[in-house]
């Protein structure tokens, strides 16, 4: 993969995240508060790989609905798990930013 095309995915997936930490960090400083922010980080990343996972759920048993079952040896497993992979890598940066954006508006108004 062309390189400015990773560094631009890595801008689009991670800045939102970033942003909202340097944000926090601008507003509050070295408060024991900011702590808790890359909890809430990993927190909310966990809880978009999560919902991934749901949606890619309900997307097979869609898939599945009027279908007969795969015949033995047949890849689509491996693919329903590429594309939870993918929706993960799209879904959990936003929560993970969202979560972050939540514990730290939490923290300044406490």
């Amino acid at each position: 993969m062309h390189l400015g095309l990773i560094a631009v995915l890595l801008v689009l997936f991670l800045g939102p995240s970033l942003w909202i930490g340097y944000q926090a960090w601008a507003k509050v400083g070295w408060a024991w508060m900011l702590l808790l922010l890359p909890i809430a980080w990993l927190t909310g990343a966990i809880f978009g790989a999560i919902a991934a996972m749901y949606l890619v759920g309900v997307l097979e048993w869609l898939s599945n609905l009027n279908t007969p079952p795969a015949g033995a040896g047949s890849m689509g497993g491996v693919a329903w798990l590429g594309i939870w992979l993918v929706a993960a890598l799209i879904i959990s940066p936003f929560c993970a930013a969202i979560f972050t954006w939540l514990a730290a508006k939490f923290f300044l108004n406490a």
